[in-house]
């Protein structure tokens, strides 16, 4: 369903190479967590395959969506496919919304606008979906900053099944919420996958997060893949010198409070 070949991004200006020669496959309803420090690369991967690199960047090799290559695909294209067929989930909610207008006039909006549906199926899709994601009806009527970030975040998932997306890129869903919300999101992922075989690729520094959902793991460093393999393997047994020390510093910092708050350990 996914395929990045080669893909590597520079400045357009400069030439100055950012990520090298990243690939990777992601079958239909698998989940792959790309992690690294801060600067590693790992947002610029999903960007290249959203086909949201600014202008400043450019990108080589191929990034497939399916059969499209959106390195090279018209930005009508990629606009397109960013709307049903790859959702996406910010690391910050509160920017995804308009804080003017209440949460259920955008749902409206966007589903008429994507869905070409009536106000009352608009407003009956967005409820239905809010309810998947264990939010009232009367979430509809509330502006964004009347909501929390956790609650932000899954209505940020109810739209995106909505629009029906096969495909979901979450970069660093649960930095900006806290320890409970931060479970309850996961939770939502977790359960998307189980019930309806989305494919997920998670961005994060938090291996606790990405232990809890990945299937597979690709470690960035410096804008390189310096391992990648099953998720257990790649935690339990890691080869690299960097992942063994992103797992001794990282993991143990996330153990406890999984097991605090009853959340598993993903399996591969």
């Amino acid at each position: 369903m996914v395929r990045l070949e080669q893909v590597s991004v520079r400045h357009a200006a400069t030439g100055r190479v950012i990520v090298s020669d990243v690939g990777f496959t992601l079958a239909r309803g698998r989940c792959l967590g790309i992690v690294g420090e801060s600067g590693s690369g790992k947002t610029l991967i999903c960007r290249t395959l959203l086909g949201l690199l600014p202008p400043a960047l450019a990108a080589e090799g191929q990034a497939f969506f399916g059969d499209i290559d959106m390195i090279r695909a018209a930005p009508e294209t990629a606009r397109r496919l960013r709307g049903t067929g790859i959702g996406t989930i910010l690391q910050q909610p509160m920017s995804a919304f308009d804080p003017l207008y209440t949460l259920g006039a955008q749902f409206v909006e966007t589903f008429r606008d994507k869905l070409g549906l009536s106000k009352e199926a608009a407003r009956a899709l967005g409820r239905e979906k809010l309810a998947q994601m264990n939010l009232p009806a009367t979430v509809m009527r509330s502006y964004p900053h009347q909501l929390s970030g956790g609650m932000l975040q899954r209505c940020m998932i109810a739209l995106t099944l909505a629009l029906k997306a096969k495909l979901i890129v979450a970069d660093e869903p649960t930095t900006a919420l806290d320890a409970q919300n931060q479970f309850q999101v996961l939770e939502c992922f977790r359960q998307l996958r189980e019930r309806l075989h989305v494919t997920l690729i998670i961005v994060s520094h938090d291996l606790g997060a990405v232990q809890m959902l990945a299937d597979h793991i690709l470690v960035m460093e410096g804008g390189r893949c310096v391992e990648a393999g099953e998720a257990k393997t790649v935690f339990n047994a890691p080869q690299h010198e960097y992942t063994r020390y992103l797992v001794r510093t990282r993991l143990a910092l996330t153990r406890g409070f999984q097991r605090a708050l009853g959340g598993g350990h993903a399996s591969a």
